[in-house]
């Protein structure tokens, strides 16, 4: 009876975390009863919840509480925006990784585009790298780490940054070369190379992952 109880309560427990999971197919899904492996041939649409999720794919494959891959995909969370050519999400580290060329966009910041990028979706920390340029604000950088809740930004390597108030270029040339955003909707970006030493430990902690 008690192992009985503790099966039940389990299995109580994984039934409300996946009940945040939702996923809505756009067309046949192929499950897997040996893998517990769910596939979307023709992609769909999934929601979690928990996270404020809203991931759109053309292809999607998922294990619940386990994994989501997901092929020609967007991600959303909240009016944070992003698109790729493939994407992995591991659901219980809450990280995701992007390739195949990724788009980003926030009210703070449009038009951006990478080669590859990873997220970190507790902390809302975004880790861009490969060809990165922005169109508004103006620039372009090796890697790109950004606070999506806050709007600071690492530009870090080689970078040209371009002040839309002062019309004037600011650059960087090596890998210990650094700028500081502080980006708000319907703000002048602020731009300095001295970057608080808070915000360079915190950014920076998220390229080793």
């Amino acid at each position: 009876m008690r192992s009985l109880a503790l099966f039940l309560a389990l299995g109580l427990a994984l039934a409300a975390e996946f009940a945040a999971f939702t996923v809505e197919p756009a067309g046949d899904q192929v499950v897997d009863l040996t893998t517990g492996v769910t596939t979307l041939p023709s992609g769909g649409r999934l929601v979690d919840a928990e996270r404020g999720l809203v991931l759109v794919a053309d292809f999607i494959e998922y294990k619940e509480g386990a994994f989501v891959r997901a092929k020609k995909a967007r991600l959303d969370q909240g009016k944070v925006h992003f698109e790729a050519g493939a994407l992995d999400y591991r659901v219980a580290a809450g990280r995701v990784r992007l390739t195949g060329g990724v788009a980003f966009s926030a009210p703070f910041l449009k038009g951006l585009k990478a080669d590859a990028g990873r997220l970190d979706l507790k902390a809302r920390v975004a880790v861009l790298t490969g060809h990165v340029a922005s169109q508004d604000p103006a620039f372009t950088a090796r890697t790109l780490v950004a606070d999506t809740r806050t709007g600071e930004v690492l530009l870090l390597g080689d970078f040209a940054y371009r002040d839309p108030g002062l019309g004037i270029e600011l650059t960087g040339k090596g890998k210990d070369a650094r700028l500081y955003l502080k980006l708000a909707e319907g703000k002048e970006p602020e731009a300095r190379t001295a970057v608080p030493p808070e915000v360079l430990r915190r950014l920076t902690a998220f390229l080793k992952e």
